[in-house]
């Protein structure tokens, strides 16, 4: 009979370590899912940011012959 006690001890234990693993994997995977999230939003707002710098440089720069010479000239 101790044999037994002793299996079922150690079987409770594995039945708790592997409860303790799963609720782990849980949080790991919603912790993954939340920032795959957050990192397709950072993709978008990086996206429209590099549009908009790309619209501003347009607009500043001029044709060289669209410039009116400096007033020394």
């Amino acid at each position: 009979m101790p044999e037994n006690k002793e299996i079922l001890e150690r079987l409770n234990q594995l039945e708790m370590n592997q409860a303790f693993h799963d609720d782990n994997i849980e949080a790991l995977e919603r912790t993954v899912a939340i920032q795959h999230q957050e990192i397709q939003l950072l993709e978008k707002k990086l996206m429209l940011l590099s549009d908009y710098i790309k619209t501003l440089k347009q607009d500043a720069i001029k044709d060289p012959k669209d410039e009116v010479p400096p007033p020394h000239y």
